[in-house]
């Protein structure tokens, strides 16, 4: 019994909070909220405009975190109880409060492990209870909030010293690009009705258990100097099967990429200064907005575009573009020590 490893409360509390509040964007936010307003943006419209001004917003309220985090969650836990019949101004307050603390979380965040399975909790019970139509997911909005707010008065919120790694403008575009490319196919498919994945019964298990062997794979792969390159490569492949209409390959390709690509990024964002986490955080919500544009415009050409775009960008930087292929020749299973991390 000696040899099981223990995590600490405050750690355990605040992979539960992260999951809590990541499901809950997932669940109540990005789909929830959507679906039953059916997609009109003149009527959801202000959620992201919450987001975007709760991120600038945290820029300087990030140093008072401490009791800030658990007030946040107390009014979203309110708000939760009637998430669904909400008016314009309580959805613009529940984009407020997820824009104010999706940035400090990530700014928390203490080992990349605990992002990892942080993500695993949310992507299982998120695909388990996809099905169940907006109107009542009532229950499961209260419920995630409760967990999260009982957390933040466990977890560590204390003042931490600052990321100071760096992040070009160059990687800051392509996180853009790679979330705006994954919003606008999980908005196509959420609307597709012959490509349609989540709900579908017979789908649920392979999405999770793609899920779980692309985070799997991606903290594994963390230290790779290339995983750039390789995104590239699997939202090329994701996009070829969508192409394709298989829907069984789809549900295997599609959980593994989006895995893939959130700890890649978490890996790049839980080191930097908590300014650019915010910027990234709100490159989110414009990615997230655009794919939704896309799809209700049915204008998926735009996406292909943009994959077209990041394919000859990276052909024009050969050195990481010829590193792709190299994974056919394989590359060494230890981390290599003179790459950034």
């Amino acid at each position: 019994m000696k040899y099981i490893p223990r995590i600490p409360l405050p750690t355990f509390a605040f992979l539960m909070l992260f999951s809590a509040e990541f499901t809950y964007y997932l669940l109540i936010l990005q789909t929830g909220i959507v679906e039953y307003h059916h997609s009109l943006l003149s009527e959801v419209w202000m959620v992201p405009a919450g987001g975007m001004i709760g991120i600038l917003l945290s820029i300087g309220a990030y140093p008072r975190r401490r009791w800030l985090m658990p007030s946040l969650l107390f009014v979203q836990l309110l708000l939760s109880f009637s998430y669904a019949s909400a008016n314009g101004w309580e959805l613009f307050l529940l984009g407020l409060i997820s824009g104010l603390t999706a940035p400090m979380l990530i700014a928390l965040v203490p080992r990349l492990w605990v992002v990892a399975v942080a993500l695993a909790f949310s992507y299982l019970f998120g695909t388990w209870v996809f099905d169940v139509p907006a109107i009542d997911r009532t229950s499961i909005a209260v419920s995630l909030s409760a967990v999260a707010l009982g957390a933040s008065f466990l977890g560590d919120m204390r003042p931490a010293k600052c990321g100071s790694g760096t992040v070009s403008l160059y990687s800051m575009g392509n996180i853009f690009l790679w979330l705006l490319l994954d919003a606008a196919l999980f908005e196509t498919l959420s609307r597709d009705a012959v490509m349609h994945l989540w709900g579908e019964e017979g789908f649920a298990f392979p999405i999770i258990l793609f899920h779980l062997i692309g985070l799997a794979a991606a903290y594994g792969m963390r230290s790779y100097r290339h995983n750039d390159a390789l995104l590239l490569g699997l939202f090329a492949f994701a996009y070829a099967t969508y192409a394709s209409g298989s829907q069984a390959w789809l549900c295997v390709v599609y959980p593994f990429v989006i895995s893939y690509y959130n700890v890649v990024i978490m890996e790049k964002l839980i080191r930097l200064p908590y300014t650019k986490v915010a910027m990234a955080s709100l490159s989110l919500w414009a990615a997230s907005g655009l794919g939704l544009l896309i799809a209700l415009s049915h204008t998926f050409a735009i996406a292909w575009t943009v994959l077209g775009l990041l394919f000859v960008n990276y052909m024009a930087q050969s050195t990481g573009f010829r590193a792709l292929f190299s994974l056919g020749k394989g590359f060494p299973l230890i981390p290599d020590k003179r790459s950034a991390l």
